[in-house]
Parts: C-alpha cells; structure tokens; sequence
C-alpha cells in the first residue's frame, strides 16, 4: 500500500485538474488526427492507409486502446491525464533517487502536474506521452528496476515521437555507467522491441513501403524546413511568460550539478530534451513539454539546496504562482460554449452522405461519423506552404479531385486566411467551387458550414 498510494495520488490529482475540459471536443489540432488515426485502425485500418501522418505509430496505439475501452473524446483526455500524473510520479522518484529528500520529490512533481496545464498541455498531443515513457524509463533506471524494461519504456517514448531519440540514448549511457554493458545490451533490446513490434506489423499486412515513407522518410523532409528566427524570439518570449520561474529554479539545481554520480546525467538530459524540442524547427508551444521532467527533477533538487524552510516555501509559491497563472491562461479559451460540438450537431441533424472540412477542425469527421474524402485530413497538409511537400502531395491537385467529388456539406473557417502561411492557389479552388455549386447553409463562431446546391 505504502508503494501504490503516492501513484494514485498523481494520477488522481491529474484527472481533476483537468476535469473541466474532459469532454471538451478540440483543444489542438494534431489530437484530433491522432483520433481519426486510431479510429480507423479500430477499424480494421492500419494507420498511414487511409490517413496521412508523419508520426510514428505508437501514438495511434496509445488512443485506439482508450477509445476501445472509452466512448467519445473522454477517451483522449483520460489517457492525456493519466500520463501526466505517471509523468509527475516518476518526477518525484527520480528526485529521491537523486538524493533529494522526499518532501521535494512531491513538490517537484505536483510542479510537473501545474506545469503541465500550459503550453498546450491539455491537449493529448504526443509530446506528454512520449515525456511520460521517458521519464518512466529514467526512474527504472536508477532505482534498479529490469534492464530490459526501462529499454521498453524508451522505446516507447522513441515510437510516439522521434524527436525523444537522444534523450533516450543518453538513459542506456545512464544504464551502462551505473550496471555495466550486459545492462546496457538488455536495455537496448528492450528500447527495439516497439520498433520491431512496428515493423512486422506492416511487414505481415504487406504495406511496409508506407511505413518507411510516412513514418520515416517524411520525418527527415520536416526536419529540412528552414529555421524561422522571428518564431524562435516569440517561443522564448512565451517561455519566459509561463515558465520562466521553472527554467531559472532548474538552472540552480545544475550549477553546480546536483545529485547522486553520474553528475553529468542531469545537465545532459536537460539538453538532451531541449535538443528534441528545438528540432522541428517550429517552436510550438507544446513542443517544450518535452522539457518538462528534467526541468522539474532540477527545479525540485534547487529547492532541496536552500537552506531556510521559509525560503524554499517562498520560492515554491514563486513558481507555483507563475505555473498557475499559465494554466489559468490555457483553460480560459475553453471555458465557453463546445462550438466544434455545436457545428457537428448541425451536420448529424442535416444527414449528408458526405463532408469535406477545408480548413476547420478536422473532429468534425469523428463527432459526425463521416469518412474523410481525403489522406490528408489535417487542414494545413493541404493549404499550408510546409506540410504539402513533407506529404508529397500537390495541394491544388488534391483539393480540385475533393471538389470534384461534390461533398455535400464543406466546412470552413469564417475568418479569411493569412497570406504568410497559406497556399493561394488552394484557396481560389474552394471560393470558386462554393460560388458555382454552394451555399452558405449555417455558421457558428468561427465556422461556415457550406451546403451543397441540389441536383436540377
């Protein structure tokens, strides 16, 4: 009992926290693929056959359970919670394995459960998931738990995002130091096994080729997108804004490095994490949750250091009060009216054959239970300037074909679009499809939803 209630703990702290958004329809964009993803894999479908995406597969694994066992979006928002609160427990016992006594531990946990709220936290993006088997792996590592298994559960992490691949490399350098090469060997098989798992799956069904383009070959043409310096400013304005207390108070706890030996890991891993962050070369803000357990395992051995109770109470609530004022920020948005709900009762409520949603929230295929007419479901691999040569599609080619087809209802959004960061061309075929064969039927804030004139 003494061992399971501190993991009930977290894990009940973190549905809670994130109870007013459970039912929530959308809270990010990539989520909502990951859901039409797992559905069709539900279905029968691998992932990649009927949807594109450039992630590895084990992102689509970890929705199709819950959805498998819980009905509707709640699915998603319970797996994204739970993850968090195994994230915040591992935090706290990497703290004590660290020497950190035990009151940090759960302070530096309950730090990575607030933080977690902001820079798009609620969402159940892959960013959580992939932090969360690290993490886990991390803590297996030092408190002498199966080699083999802490290998599991980075490549796991490794398999939801590539982005993690350093950070797990840098935990078997942890497990050769402290356990010698026979460890490090075992946790190396363990961290191939979901890849290998990956691999003969598309293997046996035959559809190998589709893995290795869309879940590798695309990842090396993302990572060819120039860097953007203006993004770069904005992203580490928008850190300082939400989590720079937590960035500071880390930086404390590795200068010195603190901890047990290897006193290098920590430093390192921070780095390591920061690396995966930066990689893309997008600077989303969800991106940086990658960060957030090495920053939290500093940030509590930091406060472990101070010498005055008051004055590591004091810069607790410092970080807290930062953290808290972020997360109240992230769930203002979401406070409102489920518009995206509104909009798919609607489309039931009108009963067409088919949907086409432009640039509006791909969800509306999930909560209508239309089928897509499209692999490319996320707006931007369409009428973005960067996704459409990562998938290898033409744009104008793949939106006349759709329009061709004639989809009965098409969703858009109600703001025009920016010329920045938009295709023209895309755009020009929609406005002259829904003036000839379209019209506006029904809008809801920040969406028009465009019927289909009947037939003569």
């Amino acid at each position: 009992m003494r061992r399971t209630w501190p993991v009930a703990c977290f894990l009940l702290l973190a549905v809670l926290l994130r109870l007013p958004v459970l039912h929530r329809s959308v809270l990010d964009w990539d989520e909502s693929l990951y859901v039409l993803m797992a559905q069709d894999w539900l279905a029968g479908h691998l992932p990649y056959t009927q949807i594109w995406d450039n992630k590895p597969p084990g992102i689509y694994a970890i929705f199709a359970v819950f959805q498998a066992i819980i009905p509707g979006i709640a699915a998603i928002r319970i797996a994204s919670a739970l993850c968090l609160g195994l994230e915040g427990w591992a935090v706290r016992g990497i703290v004590m394995a660290l020497g950190g006594r035990a009151w940090a531990g759960w302070v530096a946990g309950g730090i990575a459960l607030l933080a977690g709220l902001s820079n798009d936290g609620l969402s159940a993006n892959t960013e959580p998931f992939m932090a969360c088997c690290i993490a886990l792996g991390v803590l297996c590592v030092l408190r002498g738990g199966p080699a083999w298994l802490a290998g599991l559960g980075l490549g796991a992490g490794v398999m939801v995002k590539y982005v993690c691949a350093p950070e797990a490399l840098l935990v078997l350098a942890l497990l050769w130091r402290l356990r010698g090469a026979r460890a490090a060997l075992a946790g190396l098989l363990g961290a191939a096994l979901p890849a290998l798992a990956a691999a003969l799956l598309y293997l046996a069904a035959g559809r190998f080729g589709l893995l290795w383009d869309d879940a590798i070959l695309a990842n090396f043409r993302r990572a060819g997108v120039p860097l953007s310096w203006a993004q770069a400013r904005f992203a580490a304005a928008q850190q300082a804004e939400r989590w720079g207390m937590l960035y500071l108070a880390a930086l404390a706890g590795l200068l010195p490095a603190q901890g047990r030996p290897p006193r290098w890991f920590l430093p390192l891993w921070l780095l390591a994490a920061l690396l995966g962050a930066l990689s893309a070369k997008s600077f989303y803000d969800h991106y940086f949750l990658e960060l957030l357990p090495p920053l939290c395992v500093a940030a509590g051995l930091a406060l472990a250091r101070l010498p005055w109770r008051m004055a590591r109470g004091l810069a607790a609530l410092a970080i807290a009060a930062q953290l808290g004022l972020a997360a109240w920020h992230a769930f203002a948005p979401f406070t409102g009216p489920d518009i995206v709900r509104a909009a798919a009762r609607l489309i039931r409520a009108a009963a067409p054959r088919s949907l086409y949603v432009f640039d509006s929230q791909p969800i509306l295929y999930a909560l209508t239970g239309l089928t897509p007419p499209t692999r490319f479901v996320l707006p931007s691999e369409l009428t973005g300037r960067t996704l459409p040569g990562v998938a290898r599609v033409n744009p104008a080619q793949e939106v006349a074909r759709i329009l061709a087809q004639r989809p009965q209802i098409i969703a858009t959004h109600s703001w025009p679009p920016d010329p920045a960061t938009t295709n023209p061309d895309v755009y020009a075929e929609l406005h002259a499809a829904l003036a000839a064969h379209y019209r506006l039927w029904a809008h809801v804030p920040g969406i028009n939803l465009f019927l289909l004139h009947p037939s003569p």
